[in-house]
């Protein structure tokens, strides 16, 4: 069982806003996991997968990046819904986000010693390749990255490991911006890139009319490999001792 709450976070400009978290067993040595949701807040989704990953051993935080312009929303797929949601997104500032983003970070490391990764969904899954090449974190994971090609010259600043997981039918990342993409990391130590076969953009979110099941169960499984391999092998290591 986890421990679920939400959390204030405090950027660096003095914005205040909320965290949602999900505590692991033995949260003081776990490693941390930044969420960053889609265009629709911190939903059930998002609520569902910080359970997830902290079931698999992780300190989870899911940052309210639209705080900024609504507060504590909460919004469905389709409709009314889904047609703020585009406004919201449209609206972010980015720089600004980047500062919430590393206000999650700044908290997780204040709970554990341990290393901090950002995973993030559409949105952000932008933003978590932004907070590669910008922000104090050991590994980042994005899936169905929204504007990841129009940011590619931040490929330069990437040091760190990175996981792409790519739509084949996802019409806001083509294959030309795929191909882009790749080239970029080609060769950069840690990097892997996914592309799942005759799906489309998110793939992997429960409830949506895009959600497939295998695709999304395996790139469940990459995502833990992964996440073992650079944010968690300290802790296995002491768990066989």
């Amino acid at each position: 069982m986890t421990d679920e709450q939400f959390v204030t976070l405090n950027a660096t400009d003095g914005h205040t806003f909320r965290g949602y978290v999900s505590v692991p067993p033995r949260a003081h040595d776990a490693p941390s996991l930044v969420l960053l949701h889609e265009i629709f807040g911190i939903n059930k989704y998002m609520r569902t997968m910080a359970r997830e990953f902290s079931e698999a051993g992780y300190l989870v935080i899911v940052p309210d990046l639209f705080a900024r312009q609504q507060r504590d929303l909460e919004l469905a797929y389709t409709g009314t819904d889904f047609d703020h949601a585009i406004k919201l997104r449209d609206q972010l500032d980015f720089g600004l986000a980047l500062k919430d983003i590393e206000a999650a970070i700044g908290w997780s490391r204040e709970q554990s010693e341990e290393p901090v990764g950002v995973l993030g969904y559409c949105l952000g899954g932008g933003l978590a390749f932004m907070a590669a090449a910008e922000l104090a974190v050991d590994c980042a994971v994005s899936y169905y990255g929204v504007g990841v090609q129009d940011r590619i010259g931040l490929a330069d600043r990437i040091h760190i490991p990175v996981l792409f997981h790519f739509a084949e039918t996802d019409h806001y990342c083509p294959e030309p911006a795929r191909e882009l993409i790749t080239s970029r990391f080609d060769g950069k130590p840690g990097t892997e890139t996914y592309l799942y076969h005759g799906v489309g953009h998110a793939f992997a979110t429960y409830e949506r009319s895009s959600f497939h099941m295998p695709s999304a169960a395996l790139a469940w499984e990459r995502t833990g490999a992964f996440l073992g391999r650079h944010l968690a092998p300290s802790r296995t290591e002491r768990s066989r001792a």
